[in-house]
């Protein structure tokens, strides 16, 4: 690579920050976000859904003031210091072109750019995960004091997702494989990094032990989830797109392509085939049977990225426009949804619009606020919802009092569920915000009166996009009443 082209690399990267930067302080956060921010407020060793890593680094970055910039901004700073690590192992360790094409292909990504705009435990599990392939790296192939650290990098991403486990059985099974590694296999300080994995999960495995397996039962019933043939394909039609076309063929394609020629490769690259194929291979065969979201199969990449990055930068003359192509495919694909977030231009409506996500809650920090303002006597009162994403951004942007809640009724357990009894709220009255104009048929068995208030909408640039009712239900019998 030429001097004009590490330029370029170097604008590219510091243009992203600034665009990342302005996006984080001028939008909405998500529910999930909104949600993820309650655990910051709640923090704890475990949660119903994820470990505790997301609630920790949200409260670090929330210290100076919680809003939408500061509960987004670790996730901006996690993705810079992984761009500035895989610049240097790859520079150092193979060349200059796989620095830079590891560190401009996680950078100028779609699918790694949401993680840096829209703050969930996928942004901690990327980060510790790709960091822990590289000190296991160092581990195998340079000191072995390097797996105490390794370690450390790894038990941190299980213990932020617990999908990191399929990247970290490949590091595992690495010296198991490969024959001339199985030395290895008597290095104490192998299993002593292993260890170190265990005591960092330990305080999940105890909450889980003193929460009824709440995290186990939980995803056992969400992973098992039916899915179609449509389901996946769109899934894997989605990450083509949202991980750019490259990267996605030396992340889901040439693994497999490669499994028959392993002997001949190098053994550095056998260890990054291991580690990108036991996800692989999990994530397809689970995906042809349940249904997935398109962030779940992520840990792929983790690995992907470093075979993506040392095969193009080992014959840049050679593979240098597919590494234009994708930078350029995913590039205009961060553009178009920037855009479109803030200048809607194409002609999509609905769920269609995934932009939409960042504005269909203004209702609570616009009309609901209103609405309360002009009426303050009702600001005494509790806020239900039938969901957790509504309670979260009540909580978030109007700050209550009284915790808005979700009563869990027909629905699964959430946060809320481990902070309150539903027994104290026995014959109270509260405020219930439904998205719709209906109020819940499963609900109306559990208050005495239910009264509609208004009805609030959110609005984009004057166009009504979400439609919400407002309802007082008074004297709350119970959950376990019709059980």
């Amino acid at each position: 690579m030429n001097k004009s082209f590490n330029r370029l690399f170097f604008t590219i990267s510091v243009a992203l920050i600034i665009l990342r930067l302005l996006f984080i302080g001028n939008t909405f956060l998500i529910d999930d976000e909104a949600y993820y921010a309650m655990y910051a407020r709640h923090l704890s060793w475990g949660y119903i859904d994820h470990g505790p890593v997301i609630g920790y680094l949200i409260y670090l970055f929330t210290i100076i003031g919680e809003n939408s910039f500061t509960v987004r901004l670790g996730s901006i700073v996690l993705l810079i210091i992984l761009t500035v690590v895989l610049y240097n192992f790859g520079k150092e360790y193979f060349n200059q072109n796989t620095g830079i094409i590891m560190s401009l292909g996680i950078s100028a990504n779609m699918l790694f750019h949401t993680n840096a705009v829209v703050v969930t435990p996928d942004v901690p599990l990327a980060f510790f995960s790709i960091i822990a392939i590289i000190y296991y790296y160092k581990a195998y192939f340079i000191d072995g004091s390097y797996f105490y650290i390794g370690g450390i990098f790894l038990g941190l991403a299980i213990l932020s997702k617990v999908s990191a486990l399929f990247p970290a059985i490949g590091i595992i099974l690495f010296p198991f494989i490969n024959s001339s590694k199985r030395y290895i296999l008597y290095d104490l300080r192998f299993y002593g990094s292993l260890l170190i994995v265990l005591i960092l999960f330990m305080p999940f495995i105890i909450w889980n032990l003193q929460n009824d397996l709440a995290f186990v039962r939980y995803q056992g019933s969400h992973i098992t989830e039916g899915g179609s043939l449509s389901d996946f394909a769109a899934l894997w039609a989605g990450l083509f797109i949202t991980s750019g076309p490259i990267l996605f063929y030396y992340s889901a394609i040439k693994p497999i392509l490669l499994i028959n020629k392993m002997q001949s490769i190098k053994i550095e690259i056998q260890y990054f085939i291991i580690v990108t194929i036991v996800p692989l291979c999990y994530f397809l065969f689970h995906s042809m049977f349940s249904r997935m979201e398109v962030n779940w199969p992520a840990p792929i990449f983790s690995g992907g990225l470093f075979l993506f990055g040392i095969f193009l930068g080992k014959d840049w003359p050679i593979f240098r426009m597919r590494f234009v192509i994708q930078i350029a495919f995913s590039l205009f694909l961060i553009l178009l949804v920037t855009i479109q977030t803030f200048f809607p231009f194409l002609p999509l409506k609905g769920k269609a619009d995934v932009t939409n996500r960042y504005h269909i809650y203004n209702v609570i920090d616009n009309e609901l606020k209103d609405y309360l303002n002009k009426y303050p006597e009702l600001k005494n009162k509790r806020f239900l919802a039938e969901n957790y994403q509504i309670p979260s951004m009540i909580n978030f942007y109007l700050n209550p009092d009284l915790e808005a809640i979700t009563l869990s009724i027909d629905y699964h357990s959430t946060l809320y569920s481990f902070l309150y009894n539903d027994i104290n709220f026995i014959g109270k009255d509260f405020l219930f915000l439904k998205r719709g104009r209906e109020f819940p048929d499963n609900y109306k068995l559990y208050f005495e009166n239910i009264n509609l208030l208004d009805t609030l909408y959110s609005k984009r640039y004057g166009v009504n996009i979400a439609t919400y009712t407002l309802w007082h239900v008074t004297n709350y019998k119970g959950e376990k009443l019709y059980e």
